[in-house]
């Protein structure tokens, strides 16, 4: 099992492991289960399993499981996951509000984290310039990870709880 690794010692080796998807295109926003975020990235292809065979997934996919997002213009904030609570229709809203992230390129992707904070901010480049921002809440005591990235080489990166990250093959049991 490859041990975690303390966010705070590691920051510059984490955003190196997240610099290849840099450039590449946002093809698909989508739910899963949990209302939980996904972004696909890079190449599309389909699924492998012949009930899903019908979906595409990108060679890059970014799950956000259940953390908080905001949405950002060069102007301001247009919309936050808060904005979503308790309103029976959340996902239908927050895809039309995320529409705009399809089909732009990705011009940045860090984690910055100190003793008390972390946010994933994704910058993209389309019609206008557009920032993801995702802020976990540090205190959660789910024991899940904040979010998830699966990568083209067969690896998984897994940022949280807590400050801590890993980066193994998908093949490597939980």
């Amino acid at each position: 099992m490859t041990p975690k690794t303390s966010l705070a010692n590691s920051i510059l080796n984490l955003n190196q492991i997240i610099q290849p998807i840099i450039g590449e295109i946002c093809h698909q926003i989508a739910f899963s289960y949990g209302d939980e975020l996904q972004l696909h990235f890079g190449k599309m292809t389909a699924y492998n399993h012949p009930k899903l065979s019908h979906l595409r997934k990108g060679s890059w996919q970014l799950s956000t499981r259940a953390t908080p997002w905001y949405l950002m213009l060069e102007k301001g904030v247009s919309w936050s996951s808060s904005m979503l609570v308790n309103n029976e229709n959340a996902v239908e809203l927050a895809k039309i509000q995320l529409q705009c992230l399809e089909n732009t390129k990705l011009t940045n992707f860090v984690i910055l984290a100190n003793s008390n904070d972390m946010k994933l901010t994704l910058s993209f480049q389309g019609d206008l310039d557009y920032e993801l921002i995702l802020e976990p809440d540090l205190e959660d005591d789910s024991g899940l990870a904040y979010w998830e990235l699966m990568m083209p080489n067969e690896q998984i990166l897994t940022v949280g709880p807590g400050m801590f990250w890993e980066c193994k093959s998908i093949h490597e049991p939980y």
